[in-house]
């Protein structure tokens, strides 16, 4: 672990927020490069949309999914610096501010939605590796003897205490390693416009919903099963669905 990356005076810079920032950053620039020089400037302003959008999605569901605490503390609901985001609630967001910005400027969103998808693994590869910093997602409890203990290593939970836990955080990132390379793969596919970005957040939502499986933080539940599992598994059927319905109707928007 190694949550604090650096010191501004008294001030600590969180390396799980220098991930996210770096990841956020890759997009932006990513999205501005790889529009159509015509429509560089409005696309920028779509992931601008959608940036804002997740933010706020995905503290927003977090503080749902936590909202035992923050009836009693509703002021630090916006104190986002402090930690607390849902991925899921951050996709829902991001989808929803693209989709109002581009329907205002009558821009299309499949095509915009495909060039998320390189930045969209890449956020996962950052966001795995700034909770491995920070000691959040952290697995399940392993006892020894139990089958697949061999996998796991020593980590502290939310308190610091040590104990040997599947290790969700490494596996996240190597998920988003080989993630890149699916995506990679896909490229020599022929695929109609949206397909690309929703067989990104497949693949996102895939690592996800599995690691929800074998994680130890603290979750609600519902229905016997944690709320992320719920959430990130409703995202996979979201974007498998959305793949098998574009590469089946691809002259539909």
């Amino acid at each position: 672990m190694h949550p604090v990356l650096f010191r501004l005076g008294s001030i600590p810079v969180q390396t799980y927020t220098v991930l996210i920032d770096l990841g956020l950053a890759v997009g932006l620039t990513w999205v501005y490069l790889g529009a159509p020089k015509a429509k560089a400037g409005r696309w920028l302003d779509a992931a601008l949309a959608a940036v804002f959008g997740a933010l706020a999605g995905a503290r927003l569901v977090y503080c749902f999914a936590n909202s035992g605490y923050y009836f009693e503390h509703p002021e630090e609901v916006i104190m986002i610096w402090q930690g607390g985001l849902d991925w899921s609630g951050a996709v829902l967001g991001g989808v929803l501010g693209a989709g109002l910005y581009c329907s205002r400027a009558r821009e299309p969103l499949a095509p915009f939605f495909d060039l998320l998808a390189w930045p969209l693994v890449i956020l996962s590869l950052l966001g795995w590796g700034g909770c491995l910093a920070a000691g959040c997602a952290y697995g399940a409890e392993l006892a020894p003897g139990q089958p697949l203990a061999w996998l796991g290593m020593n980590a502290p939970d939310l308190y610091g205490l040590m104990a040997l836990r599947w290790p969700t955080q490494l596996m996240g990132i190597i998920w988003s390693a080989l993630a890149l390379g699916a995506l990679w793969l896909a490229a020599r596919w022929s695929w109609p416009s949206g397909a690309r970005g929703f067989y990104a957040l497949a693949l996102v939502a895939l690592g996800a919903f599995g690691l929800s499986f074998l994680r130890g933080d603290p979750d609600p539940f519902m229905s016997g099963l944690r709320l992320d599992t719920l959430t990130s598994g409703l995202v996979l059927l979201f974007a498998a669905g959305g793949w098998v319905w574009r590469v089946r109707k691809p002259h539909v928007l």
